[in-house]
């Protein structure tokens, strides 16, 4: 194989492959417009994909992708780290809640039969309500969060949430 070939297929293994893009850092594609306006409840008016980059609280590779409806958003995001452990040590409830600024009644529980590790948070305010599943599978954390006023009581959306968040880490 000649030197230009081979820095092609190089070239082409790191950014099709071995990097965060690999996701398509259209990070819309794993929650598409259609669900998302399922799970907001009214037609998508705003959609907004992030590009990746490096994520200051945990050092990992960060994509996103925000959909808006009225008064609420479903917010999709996926970070990337190095190794699986590294993703697991970013992926507690501790650091959850800290990451979410949670206020008002917020729950936290852990989930089971997604990912490697997974949790659900439901956060009520009297001005406004959050639900949604955070999940490490791998070197990936997924979260999918739907907020904003309006939204109602968190539980309502879980089982829609979760099926969002289990089709989502097939598209991974």
């Amino acid at each position: 194989m000649s030197k230009i070939t081979s820095l092609f297929v190089w070239s082409f293994l790191f950014l099709f492959v071995f990097s965060p893009l690999a996701l398509g850092a259209d990070t819309c594609s794993l929650v598409g417009k259609g669900e998302a306006t399922s799970l907001l409840g009214q037609p998508v008016t705003h959609m907004t994909s992030g590009k990746p980059e490096k994520d200051e609280d945990t050092g990992g590779m960060l994509m996103s992708c925000s959909y808006r409806a009225g008064t609420l958003a479903l917010v999709v995001s996926v970070v990337e780290f190095s190794s699986p452990a590294e993703a697991r040590k970013n992926t507690t409830k501790e650091m959850a809640a800290a990451r979410l600024e949670l206020e008002g009644d917020a729950k936290i529980t852990d989930e089971s039969g997604l990912g490697d590790r997974a949790y659900y948070v439901a956060v009520s305010t009297t001005k406004a309500a959050a639900a949604g599943y955070i999940v490490q599978k791998g070197t990936r954390v997924l979260s999918i969060m739907l907020a904003g006023q309006g939204l109602g009581a968190p539980e309502k959306h879980k089982e829609a949430l979760r099926k969002a968040a289990a089709g989502a880490l097939g598209r991974l």
